[in-house]
C-alpha cells in the first residue's frame, strides 16, 4: 500500500496574499476556504500563522484548486530534500 504523500507549504503569507486575489480576482477568507477545500478551518489558521506545515496532498492539491493557482506556487512535496515536520530541515 503507497501512502499519499504530504506537501509542505512553502511560504505562509505566499498563501494570505493569495486568498486576497484568488484566480477569479475575488477575495476568500479563511473559513470560506476550509468550506470549500472541506476542512476544519483551524486547519488553514494553523497553514496561514506557521503552526501547521504540512498537508496531505489531496488537501494540498483542493486548496489550490479552490484558489486558482498551480500546487508548486505553494506546496513542495516532502521527501528527501523537503522536511515534513516530524523531522529537521536538511544540511
Amino acid at each position: 500500500m503507497t501512502r499519499e504523500p504530504r506537501y509542505r507549504l512553502l511560504k505562509p503569507h505566499t498563501l494570505r496574499d493569495l486568498m486576497s486575489r484568488t484566480g477569479d480576482g475575488s477575495e476568500i477568507s479563511g473559513r470560506a476556504l476550509a468550506s470549500a477545500v472541506g476542512i476544519p478551518h483551524g486547519t488553514i489558521e494553523g497553514l496561514l500563522n506557521g503552526k501547521t506545515k504540512t498537508q496531505p496532498a489531496p488537501v494540498a492539491r483542493e486548496i489550490c484548486r479552490v484558489i486558482g493557482v498551480d500546487v508548486g506556487c505553494l506546496w513542495a512535496e516532502t521527501g528527501r530534500k523537503v522536511p515534513d515536520e516530524k523531522t529537521e530541515a536538511p544540511a
